[in-house]
């Protein structure tokens, strides 16, 4: 007779791996599957800059009309989900007013799901990004996904159906890019790649 796996505990032995990586060291967990990466190129940096400066001006800042903003976005938050078995850190976070709660600024890691994540994607991470941390986030909750890919110039919608990320919109550059949540606002490529 074989032993049933405990994949919470499994998941926990992970997460004290995580833990132990010393400071500067990027360790995440995404469906079980863990990984350590190298620090991005240039390109993924500015395109991650650029894009939620982007998103900030546009959804994220207080106007004379509203007492709040829409939205409130984070570079890089460690979000934990004990239900996905993940522990992961988008490039790019969301979450909207009215949708849910905003994240505790002094939690580490965040418990509370983003609306809305994005990766840029990286040589070293796209298999990762665009396998199990992808699966992951479907199953976290997360309503959108989209990959930023500074190398190909292109970006690539994915929404939450029923736990499941599934295909939107893909825009490469010179065309404009609306994608949910963020429709309203046409984004022009250009404005994201080096």
């Amino acid at each position: 007779m074989s032993a049933t796996p405990d994949l919470v505990a499994d998941f926990h032995a992970l997460e004290a791996m995580v833990k132990a990586q010393p400071e500067g060291v990027q360790a995440e967990i995404a469906h079980g599957i863990y990984l350590m990466s190298p620090r991005p190129k240039l390109a993924h940096g500015a395109a991650q800059v650029k894009l939620a400066r982007l998103l900030d001006q546009n959804f994220g800042t207080r106007t004379e009309e509203t007492s709040a903003p829409d939205w409130l976005f984070a570079v890089e938050p460690e979000v934990r989900s004990e239900i996905a078995f993940s522990r992961v850190i988008p490039d790019l976070a969301g979450w909207k007013k009215g949708a849910s709660a905003w994240p505790d600024a002094n939690e580490n890691p965040i418990t509370l799901v983003p609306d809305w994540v994005a990766e840029i994607l990286s040589p070293s991470t796209e298999n990762f990004d665009c396998g199990p941390k992808k699966d992951a986030y479907g199953l976290m909750g997360v309503g959108w996904l989209w990959l930023v890919d500074p190398e190909r110039r292109t970006v690539e919608a994915f929404l939450n159906v029923k736990g499941r990320m599934t295909t939107g919109q893909r825009s490469k550059t010179g065309e404009s890019f609306l994608a949910p949540p963020f429709e309203s606002l046409a984004l022009r490529l250009e404005d994201l790649f080096l």
